[in-house]
């Protein structure tokens, strides 16, 4: 009976979880959907089609002392649908912490490659670790905005 019964809560608790992503729907004070607009100091990167790459010029993100060496912005059709960062001085595995008290346990994990990747309805998250250097590039994608290209 107990087995029943935590095979039945395992699935609800990851749900719980995964949509804790879909209620932030971004990341720090970047949202998906809004526009280049809503955001001052991008600088453009590139341009194809409707995709509009920024850049920042200095991290405006600051959590627990990890550093970022960039953060980037993915803009499809003038809403925001992808948030990129990149950690540096070997910060990887404790922005993994964060992310892990954020939002629970990954759904997909290779700690061989140790690569994890969170998913919600909406959203995706994908974390890579550098073993070599210890920092990780991390990457939110808006869902939404895959379905609607084309």
């Amino acid at each position: 009976m107990k087995k029943m019964i935590l095979l039945f809560l395992f699935p609800l608790l990851g749900l719980a979880q995964n949509n804790k992503l879909d209620k932030k729907s971004g990341f720090a004070n970047y949202f998906f959907g809004t526009s280049p607009n809503e955001y001052k100091n991008l600088m453009l990167e590139l341009e194809e089609g409707n995709s509009t790459l920024y850049s920042l010029e200095q991290s405006p993100i600051k959590i627990d002392g990890i550093e970022f060496e960039y953060v980037r912005v993915t803009f499809y059709h003038n809403k925001l649908s992808v948030i990129s960062l990149r950690t540096k001085n070997s910060m990887g595995a404790k922005f993994l912490q964060a992310i892990k008290e954020n939002y629970g346990e990954p759904t997909k994990s290779n700690s061989k490659n140790e690569t994890y990747e969170w998913n919600s309805n909406k959203i995706q998250l994908v974390f890579a670790n550098n073993v070599f250097n210890k920092d990780a590039v991390i990457d939110f994608y808006y869902k939404e905005t895959s379905k609607n290209k084309g």
